[in-house]
Order: C-alpha cells, then structure tokens, then sequence
C-alpha cells in the first residue's frame, strides 16, 4: 500500500509524534511505502518524509496553518490510505484519536476553581476555539475513512460529544517499544545513570516525564514532597517545559533540593534506568504511552485515577491509583507508605502486566485496519 501519515512531528520526543514515528517504521518494515508529512520527522529507513514547514502565523494558529498545508501536500499524493492522528491533519482519512479536545476542555474546567484565574485563562485562551473548530470539521461533518479510539472512554467521548456511531470507530491502544523498554536495559544502565544524575543508593528516584507541568501534576508532586520533607525521594523532571521554569517552581514549593530538571529527550529508556517509579498526577489522559514505557521497563507507576491513565495499572500490583490529581497530601501518604520491599515487588511484577500493548502486536491491528479501508 502506498501510506501516507500525517501529524506535525514523527520522533521520539512526544506522545503522540512517538505514536507517528512507531506507525511509519512498522509499516515501512511491513513492505508499504510510507510518506510522513510533518514539520519535523526523524530518520527512519524507506519512509519518505515530505515536509510541510511551519508558516509566520501566531501560536494559536499554528495547528490551523498545519491543517491547511498539509491537506494542500496529501491532495496532490498518489496514496491508497491516509493515516491521520490529530484533528490539525486533513480529513478524509483513518483517524486515529489519542484524545478529543472538547472532553478535555470539559474534564480539565471541573479541576479550576469557576472563578479561578486558570479557568478565566483556559475561556480567553485562543487556541481552543481554533482546536474545537478543527475537530468539528472531522467529526461533526463525519469527514473519515475510519475512526480509531485508543480506549472505549474516547470512544464514547466521541459518541456523545459528536454523536459518532458505535460502528464508525475501532478500539486499539496505544503501545510502547519492548526492544527499548525493558527490565533487562534497564538494569544494565542503573549504575551508571543514576551516577550521572548525583543519585545516593539510598535515595529512591521518581520519574515524571511530560512535555506540559500544569495538566500532568507538577505542582501535586512538589506539594507531596514539600510535605514529606526531610524524604529520600528525588524527583527526575524529563520533558519540554524550560528546565529555568522547571527550577523556579520547585524553588517556589521549597523543594528546589529534591528536584533535578533534565529537559527534552528523545531518550527516555535512559532516565527510566535511574528511576525507582514513575509519577503522573495528571487531569486527563486518553492513554498514556509514558505510563506502558514506564510498566515496560518495570518501573511501577503512581498516576490518577482517571479514564486513559488507570487504563494499565494493576493496583498494589505494578502501581498505585490517586483518587485526586490536585490532592499533594493523598499523594504524600501514597508515597510514605510506600516501601522498597514494596516498589521491588511491584517493578518485578510489572513488565508482564503490558505485554499486550507491545508495538508489534498493536500496529498488526493498525495495519488491518489501513488495509480494510484503502482504496
């Protein structure tokens, strides 16, 4: 088949640009010729990348600008199948949707105050009109091949937030690499990586990986550790928020000591050798390719208690659930009982708990699916 992917990044550096770079190398493997339009596309072996570069537009309309040029680049391309995974793609093709904005919007208002600063700034921010309005023109105007959720919660979002019908859409997760992340690489790059980040063998290592602070917990986990101060934890930040904004909110909660800031990486197997747990207090999250890294590797996970981010854990087997992702104390009290008997139990325990969310096993789903709607 001739295969054409579409999202504004295709690395290892995000989420949903991990999901594009995953989706491009597996096919590619598979025989089909696979062309990536994105602004920024890693190398990857017999897959073409036809960049559609960013515009001079403002940021809130940077999405929009995406979804122009690149509808413009796949009408000019000979392909059998479109493969779309964000509403900033072009219609017409098997969207695969990691999220829906419009329940994101709705779930995150229930975490601000109604008067609140943050909700005042999430009504006036512009870029949400901008986003709604794209999903509108997939959705609402039916305007697929085929529609893809990555749990049944996003699939009834979609159900009742855009009256999509149960049939139009499939149900395949997300996956995580087992080459990169398991137990095996981990261990072999322990010592040296945790030397590398001035961690003491006492000290026990949470990881939070994230490429925004507010939605994921940030300022939860710096509450809980303010809280349990004097504590052995070290918190490892990994992501794209500026390390220097990183630095000023731990300094902030008074935890400045317990925080090291790393920045972006398209390396995340390396943090998760110095990590003792992986943290994610999150508001939402439609299914987390962190948390399937994180269990891959066996690393067990405290994350909330939410659609998409509960999906994979095993309470008390390979991690823990936060009833509230805005509560520091209930975080506190989950990470003071939690002991290295326990994190040991639970880090065995893990790798086995995700061996169905393995790259290869999802993406033969993906595959079927392309080839069940390709002309």
């Amino acid at each position: 088949m001739k295969i054409g992917l579409s999202f504004p990044g295709c690395h290892r550096r995000g989420g949903v640009e991990r999901v594009v770079f995953e989706c491009a190398q597996f096919l590619a493997l598979r025989g089909h010729e696979v062309s990536v339009l994105a602004n920024e596309c890693e190398t990857i072996r017999n897959v073409h990348h036809l960049p559609i570069l960013p515009g001079i537009e403002p940021s809130f309309l940077k999405g929009a600008g995406y979804f122009r040029r690149s509808r413009l680049k796949a009408s000019t391309m000979d392909l059998n199948v479109l493969g779309t995974h964000g509403a900033i793609c072009p219609t017409g093709g098997v969207h695969w949707v990691q999220s829906v904005h419009r329940a994101w919007l709705e779930r995150s208002a229930r975490f601000r105050g109604r008067f609140s600063l943050a909700r005042m700034r999430q009504r006036l921010n512009p870029l949400h009109p901008v986003l709604l309005e794209l999903e509108k023109r997939h959705f609402k105007a039916r305007a697929y091949r085929r529609l893809i959720a990555t749990t049944p919660e996003v699939r009834q979002d979609l159900q009742d937030l855009y009256n999509i019908p149960e049939s139009d859409v499939d149900i395949i997760p997300n996956g995580f690499s087992p080459s990169e992340f398991n137990p095996y690489r981990r261990q072999a790059n322990r010592k040296e990586m945790r030397r590398r980040l001035g961690l003491q063998d006492h000290e026990i290592a949470l990881l939070f990986a994230a490429n925004e602070l507010g939605r994921k917990g940030y300022k939860t986990i710096l509450s809980a550790l303010k809280i349990l101060k004097p504590t052995p934890y070290r918190l490892i930040v990994v992501g794209r928020p500026p390390i220097e904004v990183v630095r000023k909110q731990a300094f902030e909660a008074g935890v400045e000591d317990l925080v090291i800031a790393c920045g972006s990486t398209s390396e995340i197997a390396h943090y998760h050798a110095a990590a003792d747990a992986f943290i994610l207090p999150t508001q939402y999250e439609a299914f987390s390719l962190a948390i399937l890294e994180a269990l891959g590797s066996g690393i067990p996970v405290i994350t909330s208690s939410v659609p998409g981010a509960r999906n994979a854990i095993q309470p008390g087997r390979n991690g823990l659930l936060l009833q509230s992702p805005e509560d520091g104390e209930e975080l506190a009290a989950l990470l003071g009982a939690l002991t290295p008997e326990k994190i040991k139990q639970m880090s065995n325990a893990a790798p086995d708990t995700v061996i169905q969310y393995q790259w290869p096993r999802v993406l033969m789903l993906y595959e079927e699916v392309l080839k069940r709607f390709s002309s």
